[in-house]
């Protein structure tokens, strides 16, 4: 891993943290969503207010967990310049683009539908970003409330709950107590380290550092990707087959109407639609389907 960067100096007022404490503070995790759902947490953002009526925006990412996705998955937080590697990015008295680009504006016509349709009744956008089941259109990033930090016991795959974040610690007596076969343990230990929250093995008495995290994700990540290829070889293999003796016809591409595809996907990315109610206006159930029709607009 790349060193993080923990004493970058400033150089305007809006990247340069407020002092003193804030009477406010509201927090989400950003997560990476990769083609089958999975949730990688990439990041955290807090919003801070002040007496002074100042406010900042506070970006942490979680850089364990970062260094180990593919840019297929991941490519930045936009509008923060990730190659510095900073531990925090501040963004002082001011909407960061990252909050702006996936919440609706105070002049959008609709803007108190959308703010009744998540129960506020007052203006506030990254309220509305924590609470709003929309996603943005134009990456696979998604912000969901930051809970407090819990201490899970794991016992059974049930035992974890299925909002894991980077804040819990999980304990566990010996990774050979976590499940009997290989692919038990692996499922297991990518819902923790995708996740971001820390493990503490109670056999050794320590708790896993960062670097063995992001190894461990990463080499999970390798086995579960060469794994997928290898059944995605064996089906081509077996389709070949079929078809060379005349019994494979092929599943036919859904058929929708571009009219309406183009009206759903303009509501889609302007937030006026969930991805779930925009699929199901077009028929199509998969969502990787979904995405590869609105990059052919």
């Amino acid at each position: 891993m790349r060193p993080v960067t923990h004493d970058y100096q400033s150089l305007n007022e809006y990247t340069l943290p407020l002092q003193g404490k804030p009477y406010y503070r509201s927090s989400g995790i950003i997560y990476a969503v990769d083609r089958n759902g999975n949730k990688y947490a990439v990041g955290r953002v807090d919003l801070e207010r002040f007496d002074d009526q100042n406010f900042q925006y506070v970006f942490t990412p979680e850089w364990s967990v970062i260094d180990t996705l593919p840019s297929s998955i991941f490519q930045g937080i936009p509008g923060l310049d990730m190659s510095m590697r900073l531990e925090q990015y501040y963004r002082v008295n001011m909407t960061p683009y990252f909050i702006s680009e996936r919440t609706p504006s105070e002049s959008r016509e609709d803007l108190w539908e959308l703010l009744d349709a998540v129960g506020l009744d007052y203006y506030d956008r990254f309220e509305w970003l924590l609470r709003t089941d929309m996603r943005c259109g134009t990456d696979n990033l998604i912000v969901e409330r930051a809970e407090a930090a819990r201490t899970i016991t794991f016992e059974t795959i049930n035992s974890l709950p299925p909002d894991l974040q980077p804040a819990d610690l999980v304990t566990i007596q010996g990774f050979q107590s976590i499940a009997k076969t290989s692919y038990q343990l692996r499922k297991i230990l990518l819902q923790i380290l995708r996740s971001g929250a820390h493990i503490w093995d109670e056999t050794d008495s320590r708790q896993l550092s960062e670097e063995e995290c992001s190894l461990l994700l990463n080499l999970l990540m390798v086995q579960e990707s060469m794994e997928s290829k290898q059944n995605k070889q064996r089906h081509q293999e077996g389709v070949a087959l079929a078809k060379n003796s005349g019994k494979y016809a092929g599943r036919k591409r859904i058929v929708v109407d571009p009219n309406l595809f183009r009206q759903i996907a303009e509501d889609f990315r302007n937030h006026k639609v969930t991805e779930e109610e925009a699929m199901h206006r077009t028929g199509i159930r998969s969502r990787s389907t979904f995405y590869r029709r609105l990059k052919e607009l």
